[in-house]
């Protein structure tokens, strides 16, 4: 497990907006990434299309639009894009204030981060008549997910349309934690807000047992687990702590 900031990823060009490839293959992603953007009024993330990838984009602050030619769909602080592979979009700070926005993708196009999405002048558009498969999701109102120790919310998953990747929103209350089980495909948790705890094993070769470190994470800190990785988080802090979940959907061979 990997303990990261979004404020401490790698610059990439895309558009005149501030962004940061913070989770990616060159630091030992194979499955997910995650990228931060910093946009002032005005300022677009280009228009493009990723080949075989899926997106979640989510505004963390600010708001804007997200751009599919002509057509500019409102987005705002807790809203989640999802962008099947293929379909052409961006996003613009159309607001008066600054935007903060995360976006998960899988599998990884590494042609994002070698500026081959980054044609403005050329940007492609959607076909005439094209109807969008891209959809706008509030985190906080998407259905909950019943039996977990906290608020859980499913707002991308394959039951919901995607192929690559899902996307839970956590709420925690004063006293509320969970603990990530081993899966076997990477995850990413982004604190959004309030502060946490969170327990993990050190795994020591020199000794028979492993022992176990506790951090306090504050808000924009990343988590970054890959196959087999596990924790225990609780809230800490007098205010609610909300998390950002997403996970790479496991490939499915032809007989399943």
């Amino acid at each position: 497990m990997q303990v990261l900031n979004l404020q401490s990823g790698t610059p990439f060009q895309m558009g005149r907006g501030k962004n940061w490839r913070v989770v990616h293959p060159d630091m030992g992603s194979k499955q997910l990434t995650l990228n931060h953007g910093h946009h002032a009024p005005g300022q677009e993330f280009t228009q493009h299309y990723h080949d075989a990838s899926e997106d979640a984009i989510v505004v963390l602050e600010g708001g804007g639009a997200i751009r599919q030619g002509s057509v500019y769909t409102p987005i705002a602080a807790g809203d989640v894009i999802f962008v099947p592979a293929g379909e052409i979009h961006g996003t613009v700070n159309t607001t008066e204030k600054m935007a903060r926005l995360i976006s998960f993708q899988a599998p990884p196009d590494m042609a994002l981060y070698r500026g081959e999405r980054d044609t403005p002048d050329e940007a492609p558009t959607p076909q005439p008549g094209h109807r969008s498969n891209v959809q706008v999701l509030n985190m906080a109102r998407s259905g909950p997910v019943f039996g977990k120790s906290a608020e859980w919310r499913s707002v991308v998953s394959p039951q919901k349309g995607s192929v690559h990747l899902s996307l839970d929103y956590i709420h925690l209350s004063k006293g509320e934690n969970f603990t990530h089980e081993p899966i076997e495909t990477e995850s990413i948790y982004v604190l959004r807000d309030g502060c946490a705890e969170v327990t993990f094993v050190l795994a020591c070769q020199e000794q028979a047992s492993n022992d176990t470190e506790t951090l306090t994470l504050q808000p924009h800190d990343v988590l970054f687990l890959s196959p087999g990785d596990t924790f225990s988080l609780s809230q800490a802090g007098n205010e609610p702590t909300a998390i950002i979940c997403c996970w790479a959907v496991a490939s499915r061979t032809p007989e399943e």
